[in-house]
């Protein structure tokens, strides 16, 4: 399990997207640009991307490796997100 110790959420609220994360980890580990979407299932979450050199597509980056670290920043991306109101 993570020890999340900061997320800080920038509302978006375009279309599907609903907010960028910077999450910090242990206090001392910090990924930027993780994406809360609302999709015809519910919330999910998109990892950063980049573009592959001399290909026609995106590939994360930075990504959980097991389904339980995706539900867990999922959950607390999106507590975060509703936390903050209406800004």
């Amino acid at each position: 399990m993570l020890n999340i110790t900061e997320i800080r959420i920038k509302k978006i609220n375009k279309g599907d997207l609903l907010a960028a994360a910077s999450v910090c980890i242990d206090n001392c580990f910090i990924v930027r640009e993780i994406k809360l979407l609302n999709g015809k299932n519910g919330r999910y979450i998109s990892m950063p991307k980049r573009k592959v050199k001399n290909k026609n597509f995106t590939q994360d980056f930075v990504y959980p490796i097991n389904d339980k670290t995706r539900v867990q920043l999922l959950e607390t991306i999106s507590e975060q997100y509703d936390d903050i109101g209406d800004n």
